[in-house]
């Protein structure tokens, strides 16, 4: 799914933002069910095979009308996801991309499209019904406290919505609907609900389909990332425990853990129909082509276990990639000169069976290569050129700059200006914006940025023997990544730390005695503390920590795991502090 998701986001890279985010639930009460269960005396939830056959039926109607007949005008590209309830019944999440010339420029056209309004029912009566049925949120509150929406208290919808005379968008770019405060209400449960309680619709695609069908307008990415990481969030599981009762067994066997305990995940008889059916639950037009890459000679090849490996590597499948082939592309036809790896799907197709590119007949397709981590070194460096050279026949011109070939690719990337000027980290937080969230970007900030700063440095040469730039951006980098590690409250860790050093033991308050003394006369030292698990190391290692950086000094956890890095504060392990290389051999 994650993978999906950053499909989804190469979207709005090559279109914009979505503008339509579009909620489609399945209703059990359609009439297509009554009518099929009228001769029975079987509820609608009897039938999870019929509701998923007829949901995906009116979902892929749903597609027609707006890719197709243009309910909201000509789209560009289309993506939904497949979400179950635990109640069991399928809804959607759809996000539609709006060709330039019919996105909504205004506010004022967007009541052409959506309204959070109750209809009047004597000039439309079966629009008011369905609203009243389908898109009024309540009762809750005071009138209804077990209302599933209710979270200490109060409405987690956030509803009532508050009056508004006319459409507008507020600070945080979200749109403010119209609900003019007209007397218009419903009547459910024996309550009034008002204009402050309609969830956003479709006049059309509520009268057509009859569920609860709502449409927001939307302009950020939060959109996409909505559709995989919070419906993805983990499925919901349960634990479940066997146990033999028998009066004759010896009560000294061995417990046998893997029998004992037994993760199981809930499936709703709707899903499991749903897949047992082989009904798509991810959804995306065009279609992105995932693109790998690798340095020269480290394609994957795949082979059998009793295969021989000398046969396996003379076969002349092996030599040829995905991305080796898009270079011999590039030898054979023009228009592959013009393009770059990425832009190379809306005009190619990759043929799998003959493992070669293909001039594309009809159609397109919207690349996207992998993404790596900067610490990957030389990898790095060439998916960035991959974004920017157009037709290279060979891994040297991909290093070619102005007629000379570089010796690396991150040479390239210098000579190309690439990594002047903080581009490269400015490129890095755009990209990771479009599919990382708040506290993940946050996180790329502190680590996978400073993985870019130690790519710069002598750390890097020390480990790749790759050469450094004669210039000043070895002294800039490794000024930003000491003002990282003095970015702290000093005051609130000297808090901490009075805290922390009053509960020290008389073994732990030694141990910190020696190490900070070492520290203060500027000795250095390896100092090797041993201690069952449960012995207070953890908390003496977060005691020296804040000690040394209250004092406005650096301290660099690291730990040979990452599990054990995650027990550390702002731990790392240390083949991702220090850049040490991952040397995999197989050892007889």
């Amino acid at each position: 799914m994650m993978q999906n998701c950053l499909d989804a986001m190469s979207l709005c890279k090559w279109f914009g933002y979505p503008d339509f985010f579009i909620t489609f639930t399945c209703n059990p009460k359609w009439p297509e069910v009554r009518r099929f269960l009228k001769d029975t005396t079987l509820n609608p939830e009897d039938r999870p095979d019929i509701l998923c056959r007829l949901f995906k039926i009116k979902l892929e109607a749903l597609i027609k009308d707006l890719r197709e007949n243009a309910v909201f005008g000509m789209v560009q590209a289309v993506v939904y996801t497949i979400e179950f309830q635990k109640r069991g019944l399928p809804h959607s999440h759809i996000c539609l991309f709006m060709q330039p010339d019919y996105k909504l420029p205004t506010v004022e056209h967007i009541h052409q499209f959506i309204s959070a309004e109750i209809p009047n029912i004597h000039q439309d009566p079966a629009l008011y019904s369905l609203v009243k049925e389908f898109m009024i949120h309540g009762p809750y509150g005071a009138q209804n406290v077990n209302c599933p929406c209710m979270v200490d208290n109060k409405c987690s919808k956030n509803f009532p919505k508050n009056f508004f005379e006319h459409t507008s968008i507020d600070h945080n770019g979200f749109l403010v609907y119209r609900r003019k405060n007209d007397g218009s209400f419903v009547e459910k449960s024996g309550v009034q609900l008002d204009n402050r309680n309609v969830v956003p619709y479709n006049k059309y695609l509520l009268k057509r389909y009859q569920t609860h069908i709502n449409v927001e307008w939307c302009n950020q990415g939060s959109s996409i990332k909505y559709l995989f990481k919070y419906i993805n969030k983990g499925p919901d599981r349960a634990t479940v425990a066997f146990v033999q009762n028998n009066n004759d067994c010896d009560k000294d066997d061995t417990v046998d853990e893997i029998k004992e305990y037994c993760d199981c995940r809930y499936l709703s008889a709707c899903e499991a129909f749903w897949r047992i059916y082989g009904c798509d639950v991810h959804y995306i037009h065009p279609s992105v082509m995932r693109l790998p890459f690798h340095l020269p000679n480290q394609q994957q090849v795949v082979y059998g276990a009793n295969d021989d490996i000398d046969n396996v590597l003379n076969q002349s499948s092996v030599a040829s990639s995905m991305f080796t082939s898009w270079m011999e592309r590039n030898k054979v036809y023009k228009q592959a000169k013009k393009l770059t790896y990425v832009e190379f799907p809306t005009k190619f197709v990759w043929k799998l069976d003959s493992k070669t590119w293909k001039p594309r007949e009809v159609g397109y397709s919207i690349g996207r290569i992998h993404s790596v981590s900067p610490n990957l070194g030389e990898t790095y460096f060439l998916r960035i050129l991959l974004n920017k050279v157009k037709g290279p026949r060979s891994f040297e011109e991909i290093r070619m700059v102005n007629g000379e070939i570089c010796p690396s690719f991150r040479d390239a990337c210098y000579a190309l200006g690439l990594l002047d000027d903080d581009k490269e980290y400015i490129e890095a937080i755009k990209e990771a914006s479009l599919s990382l969230n708040e506290d993940q970007i946050k996180n790329l900030t502190l680590f996978d940025i400073e993985q870019i700063l130690l790519c710069n440095n002598s750390s890097l040469k020390k480990f790749t023997r790759m050469p450094l730039p004669d210039d000043d951006s070895v002294s800039s980098s490794n000024n930003r990544l000491i003002s990282e590690e003095l970015d702290y409250d000093m005051p609130y860790l000297k808090k901490k730390f009075d805290r922390l050093s009053i509960a020290l033991t008389s073994e732990q308050r030694n141990i910190f005695d020696d190490i900070m003394t070492a520290i203060k006369n500027n000795e250095g030292g390896v100092f090797f503390v041993y201690g069952y698990g449960g012995t207070g190391k953890t908390y003496l290692w977060k005691t020296l920590s804040t000690a040394v950086r209250c004092n406005a000094q650096i301290v660099l956890n690291v730990a040979s795991s990452g599990i054990a890095s995650l027990l550390l504060t702002d731990g790392r392990t240390a083949h991702s502090r220090f850049i040490i290389p991952l040397v995999l051999t197989e050892v007889h």
